[in-house]
């Protein structure tokens, strides 16, 4: 896999001005800040790094930048096809004749279908580099008139994906696995009357969703007496949730947070299915992250109430913030854990 960073900052220094599109696969401390440059993301951490080095950025579910127009748009693919599309679709929308789309991403990752499918999107030229072992750089250009729009599975839209008791669970394209309930998250509801030796709904107590998605752990173990707190570092996953919680008429402050960092409050139950994927990539780190937090956040007498995949080594990474960290169930897939007695 080439070194996309270096790829990247080679085609700022050769154009003085565009717009970077950044998500989970970008490191922004390996990106050099341009002046005639603008960022737009969809992840709150990759926003405050960008900021933090110079950047303009625009922090969003991938909406276009009000008042901004460039000639050129740098892409480094997403994971997720419909996202992909979808941006494909942004940049037909708001390029001029003439601008130039560049994309640069791994065969492996569906770039070579992109960028023939790009072309018929946008009409104009394409030219492809193959840029070492499985890399390639893509250039599209716009062309006088655009193409039918790619199938991005209507990415804007929010959508009811099941039924929660009597609660809808919207959700939409830009949250992870958002077609259906995540299987470690249904076995964490399913764990919790046990795990807290009490049954759902919750009633009066101080939620935290700690990484919310489209909100379904929030749906499923609260009530309406609930005071919720879901934070996402996904901005479509905020969209999802706020939506969700609000057609439960559920009491929630839905917010963007890098794994609960900018959170403060105290908390008596934290809900938490933690991601160990960023972008193509599998990264502990955020588990350790989220564990840390959890740990900061919750109350002396509070529990965190944890699901990981099976592999995920929550125990040892959650011991270092938490004086109690119990195995709940293992179903070979999935483990459960209940966190106590954090360290101060």
């Amino acid at each position: 896999m080439a070194n996309f960073e270096s790829l990247i900052n080679q085609e700022i220094q050769a154009n003085p001005n565009g717009l970077l599109i950044v998500d989970e696969n970008l490191n922004p401390q390996a990106l050099q800040a341009p002046s005639g440059w603008q960022a737009l993301t969809n992840r709150f951490d990759r926003q405050q790094q960008l900021l933090s080095l110079g950047w303009h950025c625009s922090l969003s579910d991938f909406e276009w930048p009000e008042g901004f127009s460039t000639d050129l748009v740098l892409f480094r693919i997403s994971k997720e096809r419909a996202v992909v599309n979808y941006l494909i679709n942004l940049v037909a929308d708001q390029l001029k004749p003439g601008a130039r789309f560049i994309l640069l991403g791994d065969k492996s990752e569906g770039i070579k279908s992109y960028a023939k499918n790009g072309q018929k999107r946008l009409n104009g030229d394409r030219s492809e580099v193959k840029l070492g072992g499985d890399s390639w750089r893509v250039e599209l250009t716009v062309g006088n008139t655009t193409g039918a729009p790619l199938e991005d599975q209507k990415y804007q839209q929010l959508r009811e994906i099941t039924k929660v008791s009597e609660h809808s669970l919207l959700s939409k394209p830009g949250v992870y696995g958002w077609k259906k309930i995540d299987q470690g998250s249904q076995q964490l509801i399913e764990r919790l009357p046990y795990m807290l030796n009490s049954e759902l709904p919750i009633g009066f107590a101080r939620v935290l969703d700690l990484g919310c998605g489209s909100g379904f752990l929030s749906l499923a173990a609260c009530s309406q007496d609930t005071t919720i707190t879901a934070t996402d570092n996904n901005a479509a996953a905020i969209k999802a949730t706020q939506a969700t919680l609000d057609r439960a008429d559920f009491k929630a402050d839905v917010c963007l947070t890098n794994a609960g960092e900018e959170l403060a409050f105290e908390y008596d139950l934290i809900l938490c299915n933690p991601p160990f994927h960023s972008g193509f990539g599998i990264d502990y780190d955020l588990t350790d992250r989220f564990s840390k937090n959890a740990a900061r956040l919750l109350t002396a007498e509070g529990s965190a109430c944890f699901v990981v995949n099976q592999h995920v080594p929550l125990k040892r990474i959650a011991s270092s913030y938490f004086n109690s960290v119990e195995l709940d169930q293992d179903t070979g897939h999935f483990c459960t854990y209940l966190l106590t007695e954090p360290k101060r």
